[in-house]
């Protein structure tokens, strides 16, 4: 679902047939028609009925019309936002953040930057938890995605931005055969990790502590395998069947969407951790850095809302209903 398909929908409502509002939006008549084809195939449901007269929305279709109106008004206002300090909106901004984090955010942050502020330059300092908490203390970061708010200056701004889900990811076609009985799994018992070689960090980062602390309490010890320094190097391990490493979808969905990684949920306990936005309170006045803050907040509701990091968005500030949502309102 994107902003193009929601301006076509509401545009054809208003207009009660798809030729008027291609007229109305100056769009040809065969793009709006395959957008709003699009829409339907995608919400798995029918919003408009059709005859020569022209279009109808169904009983489905107007509840989806009120939640296409407060999801464009929330990005308009969003834009506003942005926008309006957009003339003044210049510099370097620093964002230091986990690898994970950066590989779920990166891509759709920058193009988005570029089309918004283009005098803004971002850079990414990429590490270990424990270093991204240090240079945001140091302040040699402007913000920071944190995964312990403790270890984080109390003067400095922070929200909480996603609890994500963690989960234990195989290949399709794991070659050690310890992990073969892997491959059939929909879901494991925490207890259960103890039995198999995992990827994990250094002690000192946040998921090894998070990994072991819950080990303790469960009665087990984990055999923990030393992994690469480089996230995309132990991934490539797991792709190619000779390993085992618990992450959060942020960090592998690339792999899972192409097909060369499978995610395995992790019950009794389910795994999930918070994580936390940061910006320097010297900071809080520089525009650049204001709008790039702000955009993580959206570009992150946009990943979650697309499964990309999947767990329960804790900042709502760009929060869309997700398809099952509508699908439930839609039918009744």
């Amino acid at each position: 679902m994107n902003t193009k398909q929601l301006q076509y929908f509401l545009a054809t409502a208003e207009q009660g047939s798809i030729t008027a509002a291609a007229r109305e939006l100056d769009v040809a008549q065969p793009a709006i028609s395959l957008q709003l084809a699009n829409l339907e195939h995608e919400l798995k449901i029918k919003l408009f009925e059709r005859d020569f007269r022209g279009v109808e929305l169904t009983e489905a279709g107007r509840c989806f019309e009120e939640h296409a109106r407060i999801i464009l008004t929330q990005i308009n206002a969003a834009k506003a936002d942005l926008m309006g300090s957009k003339k003044d909106c210049k510099g370097k901004v620093v964002v230091g953040l986990s690898q994970s984090c950066c590989n779920v955010l990166s891509i759709e942050l920058l193009t988005e930057l570029e089309h918004r502020f283009a005098n803004v330059e971002l850079s990414f300092r990429i590490g270990p938890s424990m270093a991204v908490e240090q240079w945001f203390n140091d302040e040699e970061v402007d913000i920071a995605l944190s995964f312990n708010p403790a270890g984080i200056n109390a003067t400095q701004r922070s929200i909480p931005l996603i609890r994500e889900n963690l989960y234990l990811y195989i290949s399709h076609h794991p070659k050690n055969p310890a992990y073969s009985e892997l491959a059939l799994y929909g879901s494991i018992h925490f207890r259960d990790l103890q039995h198999y070689d995992i990827f994990m960090p250094v002690e000192q980062d946040a998921m090894y502590r998070l990994l072991t602390e819950q080990a303790q309490k469960s009665g087990i010890k984990l055999k923990p395998k030393n992994a690469f320094g480089q996230l995309m190097t132990t991934l490539h391990y797991v792709t190619q069947g000779f390993g085992l490493a618990v992450l959060p979808s942020s960090g592998a969905f690339h792999l899972e969407t192409s097909n060369q990684i499978r995610a395995i949920n992790i019950v009794q306990p389910a795994l999930q951790r918070d994580v936390y936005l940061q910006m320097i309170e010297k900071k809080s006045q520089d525009v650049a850095v204001i709008s790039v803050f702000e955009l993580i907040r959206e570009v992150t509701a946009s990943m979650h809302n697309q499964q990309f990091w999947r767990g329960s968005l804790l900042d709502k500030k760009y929060a869309r209903p997700s398809r099952m949502q509508l699908e439930t309102l839609a039918a009744g």
